[in-house]
């Protein structure tokens, strides 16, 4: 398998972000050395502080760098600052901690892309996997490779998400609402300022303290509620109503803040 494309990645990280760059690598297929012809490159980078512009011009040609190779291409990978994607963390794993049930849920077995915890478990596993074309001039790539470990032998998980693709958010709900703006987005220049895109931190950042305040205040829940494939918010109630909602971005801070009833 052709490595160039994937190793370019690496390089182009090193290029956009210069010193503020902690570290970059290569995961997924490429790393398991699974890889497609048409492959997407999984690549992580960590920064020391976030920089919209820098990422933008990262995502961006993270983008050409796929079309020109003929890779498929869907995201641009993970770019996080340090500060952000320890807090993406310390919220994932303080939620399967709340909410067993949610393992269960649509939220994660159908992918949902509202959900905090999904995007955190899909963090864990990029941590955990295997690495190629490390780049770590921070230092960081070993404390958070452990750390993914760790998660993984204290919450085991599949995998693979059976229902994912089949996903149901009901008519009319902001969950919907937002799922369909971020799709009309994906062609068009906005597109890195969705959670597919950069900047992560307005999505994962300071917010996830607020929410998860929310786990502090009720007992563990265990027991799942509705279909695998369907946002279980709409037929939730009580403590894990307000569980959900606390860990689904359709659900404002505000509303987080002041309970779900």
């Amino acid at each position: 398998m052709n490595q160039t494309p994937a190793k370019r990645t690496v390089r182009l990280a090193q290029m956009s972000f210069g010193d503020n760059l902690l570290a970059a690598w290569v995961g997924g297929s490429y790393a398991r050395g699974t890889a497609k012809p048409t492959s997407d490159v999984d690549t992580v980078a960590i920064l020391a502080e976030p920089d919209h512009d820098a990422e933008c011009r990262f995502a961006e040609q993270f983008r050409d760098l796929h079309r020109a190779a003929g890779l498929k291409f869907d995201h641009v990978g993970e770019v996080f600052d340090l500060t952000t994607l320890r807090g993406l963390l310390d919220f994932t794993e303080s939620c399967v901690a709340a909410v067993p049930a949610i393992q269960q849920s649509a939220c994660y077995l159908a992918d949902c892309p509202m959900s905090v915890f999904r995007k955190g478990d899909v963090v864990f596993k990029m941590l955990e996997e295997p690495k190629i074309f490390v780049h770590d001039p921070g230092m960081v790539v070993d404390e958070l490779t452990a750390r993914a470990v760790d998660y993984f032998q204290r919450w085991p998980m599949p995998r693979i998400q059976p229902h994912k693709n089949e996903l149901s958010l009901p008519a009319g709900s902001r969950a919907a609402a937002l799922a369909e703006a971020w799709s009309r987005r994906a062609d068009t220049d906005d597109w890195v300022d969705t959670p597919v895109g950069v900047s992560l931190h307005r999505w994962f950042g300071p917010d996830l303290a607020v929410r998860a305040g929310a786990f502090n205040r009720q007992p563990p829940v265990t027991a799942a509620v509705g279909q695998p494939h369907a946002c279980p918010r709409q037929v939730a109630d009580g403590d894990l109503a307000e569980l959900l909602s606390a860990q689904c971005l359709s659900v404002p801070t505000a509303v987080v803040a002041g309970g779900v009833r």
